[in-house]
């Protein structure tokens, strides 16, 4: 008897829909199939499926037009609750930024205790034309940019249940969360904020899950231009920039586990 292939939905917030060209047209050449779901978080433009199936032109397609722009953090948890309360079939979600490439969305055969699996990137920083080599041949192993674990929400296969979980357990402390976000000048990657939430908010709640390294490349990250502002924050640039955004990651887990810890202790009372 054959195994049922896993239902994988691709995730992407996008703000700036130019980024789009970069980020779909790979999609297309994927040999998996999975359902892409899209969360415009730029109410000023309405991004319609022709335009997007100019770019990716098979494949099942949701398309989410945000009312208003919620920023970076939001629109992941909403994008989230959409896969849900839409019941999208799904058992795992990969997140991909925009303006990133995602080669291989291939997940192995794990066990159920696993919630994630962690691969590696390949960052482009140098050249722009080092965008029209990326390939699906470099999961061995890419033969330009920096390529090393990608510890991260993007481009890390996550279990769709536990991230379901996790988006209706922020819910109620977004407002804590974008208040701490507030108290540093420099952009914190929300990316890899929400990665470590989610590891420190698995440790509490299911505890005998972990996530798994595998040694192969499925995602490109592109850092071309050196622009010192992103979304109206500074981008850190030196050494006390990235403690303080460390810092703040910390804090921020520490209120995942203390929030996390307090729900399990009413819910046994």
């Amino acid at each position: 008897m054959f195994e049922r292939k896993p239902h994988i939905v691709v995730a992407i917030t996008t703000f700036d829909l130019d980024a789009l060209r970069v980020s779909l047209p790979p999609l297309g050449r994927m040999r998996e199939r999975f359902t892409l779901v899209i969360h415009n978080d730029n109410p000023a433009i309405c991004l319609t499926r022709g335009a997007v199936r100019r770019m990716y032109p098979r494949g099942k397609l949701h398309i989410i037009n945000a009312g208003q722009n919620r920023g970076e953090l939001k629109s992941r948890i909403a994008l989230v609750n959409y896969i849900r309360d839409k019941n999208i079939p799904c058992d795992w979600i990969v997140f991909v930024d925009d303006d990133d490439v995602l080669i291989e969305c291939t997940v192995p055969n794990v066990g159920p205790d696993i919630f994630a699996i962690v691969q590696n990137a390949t960052t482009l920083s140098e050249s722009l034309t080092d965008i029209f080599k990326i390939s699906r041949g470099w999961t061995n192993g890419a033969p330009i940019g920096k390529t090393g674990p990608h510890f991260d929400i993007t481009g890390t296969m996550i279990r769709a249940k536990i991230l379901f979980e996790f988006a209706e357990f922020m819910q109620p402390i977004i407002p804590d969360t974008e208040k701490l976000l507030a108290t540093t000048k420099y952009r914190v990657p929300i990316s890899t904020l929400l990665w470590a939430g989610i590891n420190t908010f698995v440790q509490v709640r299911h505890p005998t899950y972990a996530p798994i390294y595998m040694n192969r490349t499925n995602y490109v990250a592109i850092r071309m231009g050196r622009a010192t502002t992103k979304y109206g924050r500074t981008v850190p640039a030196n050494a006390p920039a990235h403690k303080t955004i460390s810092e703040t990651i910390k804090k921020f887990t520490g209120l995942v586990e203390l929030v996390a810890t307090q729900n399990m202790v009413a819910e046994n009372q």
